[in-house]
């Protein structure tokens, strides 16, 4: 049975917020073309997004949409998820939230509901999208609110990066535009509890927003960073992403940080909409897939 009133808001217990423990994560770029472009299989989505962009003054690009690679958001997930490992029922997610910066040109498909059946267990499962690069973070904050008001303490972001796209891309440099396929699967332990979540932060880059910054920790830093305003400096080791992968990039630079047993920033700045995001993980249990 649902309920139509809204949830009633748990106070915070007394105490320090918490930090998300990430404990498994891997990274899924496959190399050269997915596969072939048919154009009797792709006439009808073809006609879709030639009626979509139609009222926005957008082209559908038959030739770029042909040449792309031409992997789905779904085959992407399953990629990450198989270099994850093997999830068992006690490890595996209560919760999974996928998060993209471009939209998945396969619009029949739900990459929530594809990861879902994968799962064991058959955990709650969503998608954030429309934040651009931004995007795993917010995903990230409210997988550990259904978490924190749950009950949960296991949870699976999922950060894809789709190169095949119907209209023109970004003219370069432009950071926003995706120029290949990867994706992203990060397991993280909640064990905070009722307690708040610390360490993730969205805003304007103004001085306000850098007064939790931890200067020593290891960063991890998306391309857009270098844009950043304000940006204070950073005395601990650093791994900086590669342009090209507005929603994967910062995630898979964090995978290439040697923070041993200090705690690791994830951060990122969209120029567009002038937003900084960056949060705080532990990883000292960390296991590559």
């Amino acid at each position: 049975m649902f309920r139509a009133t809204a949830p009633v808001r748990r106070t915070h217990p007394a105490g320090p917020a918490a930090l998300p423990r990430l404990v498994r994560a891997a990274a899924y770029a496959p190399p050269g073309p997915g596969g072939p472009y048919r154009p009797q299989d792709a006439r009808e989505r073809e006609e879709f997004y030639a009626e979509l962009g139609a009222p926005y003054g957008l082209s559908f690009d038959r030739d770029q949409f042909a040449a792309a690679g031409r992997r789905t958001s779904a085959q992407l997930a399953d990629g990450a998820l198989d270099a994850l490992g093997p999830l068992t029922a006690e490890d595996a997610p209560q919760l999974a939230v996928i998060a993209y910066a471009a939209p998945d040109f396969e619009h029949s498909e739900l990459v929530a509901s594809c990861v879902k059946r994968r799962l064991p267990g058959g955990p709650l499962a969503f998608a954030v999208s429309d934040q651009g690069r931004l995007a795993p973070f917010s995903a990230l904050r409210a997988g550990v609110e259904y978490a924190r008001r749950c009950g949960w303490t296991r949870l699976l972001l999922l950060a894809v990066d789709q190169g095949t796209q119907p209209f023109p891309l970004p003219a370069e440099p432009s950071p926003d535009a995706v120029r290949g396929d990867a994706a992203v699967a990060l397991l993280l332990r909640w064990d905070g509890g009722d307690r708040p979540l610390g360490g993730l932060t969205q805003g304007r880059p103004e001085p306000a927003l850098f007064a939790a910054w931890p200067d020593g920790a290891a960063l991890a830093a998306g391309s857009g960073l270098a844009d950043c305003p304000g940006l204070p400096p950073h005395h601990g080791p650093a791994v900086r992403a590669h342009s090209g992968r507005p929603a994967t990039g910062s995630w898979s630079a964090l995978l290439a940080v040697d923070g041993g047993d200090r705690p690791v920033v994830v951060a990122d700045y969209d120029r567009q909409r002038d937003f900084l995001a960056y949060c705080t993980l532990h990883t000292g249990e960390l296991r590559h897939g």
